[in-house]
């Protein structure tokens, strides 16, 4: 059953990318894709964030978007690096690509994987790549980056120079009034209390752990940090 499971995933990223479906605009095949799991091999680095993959059994070239991350630009600091750690990682490996989504660019938003290691995860807690806040809420990715920052890792070094991503990675954690973006809560994990970004202890030592809301930290077994937070906070 695994095995005609795969056969069939194969054959429909060949139909897909081989042109057997040559009356689907390209957009359309790739989108085709969203929602769906298949091996390929990685083929080309095209910077931090983006790849060439050729599904197996394909011929075709699909252009992949590394999903919930943003790396740096070419020409702003630690763009090489990136690219760099992404070659070393990815090019000319067997690869596990999950369609997301398609970006504005006809590029598949995926999650990519290799020997079981999540792409966007290693650059993430490597500090070469930001969480891209505006249009993922996984709270693993979340995570990697908190990492990254509590060790001054990469471009979240003291005294680093910072690709732009940097910037609005900071915006996303500040508190933003109704209708605003994502508020991302830290937790301690010695503690297990969580703070705001407006508490003076959000970025302790072991203040790890990182939530979008309020009640992923409660339902996570912490508590809101009593010097701090509102009584109503506590009450909830």
């Amino acid at each position: 059953m695994i095995t005609a499971r795969r056969a069939k995933r194969h054959l429909l990223a060949c139909i897909v990318l081989c042109g057997l479906a040559a009356a689907i605009p390209v957009s359309g095949q790739v989108r085709a894709l969203i929602g769906t799991r298949f091996e390929a091999r990685i083929v080309s680095i095209v910077d931090g964030d983006t790849v060439d993959a050729v599904p197996l059994g394909s011929k075709g070239t699909i252009r992949i978007r590394l999903h919930g991350i943003d790396a740096p630009e070419r020409g702003e600091p630690f763009s090489s690096a990136a690219t760099k750690s992404t070659r070393v990682l990815l090019f000319d490996q067997r690869v596990t690509i999950e369609g997301r989504d398609v970006d504005r660019y006809g590029r598949l938003v995926a999650r990519v994987s290799v020997r079981g290691d999540d792409a966007s995860t290693a650059l993430l807690t490597a500090g070469l790549a930001c969480h891209y806040v505006k249009y993922s809420s996984d709270v693993t990715l979340a995570n990697a980056e908190a990492e990254a920052r509590r060790h001054g890792r990469g471009f979240w070094g003291r005294g680093a120079d910072k690709p732009r991503c940097t910037t609005m990675a900071l915006q996303a954690t500040e508190p933003k009034g109704t209708g605003g973006g994502p508020v991302i809560f830290h937790g301690n994990t010695s503690s297990r209390v969580y703070h705001s970004p407006s508490c003076r202890n959000y970025k302790c030592r072991n203040c790890t752990q990182a939530f979008h809301s309020e009640a992923d930290a409660r339902a996570a077994g912490f508590s809101p940090a009593g010097d701090c937070l509102s009584k109503s906070s506590q009450a909830r």
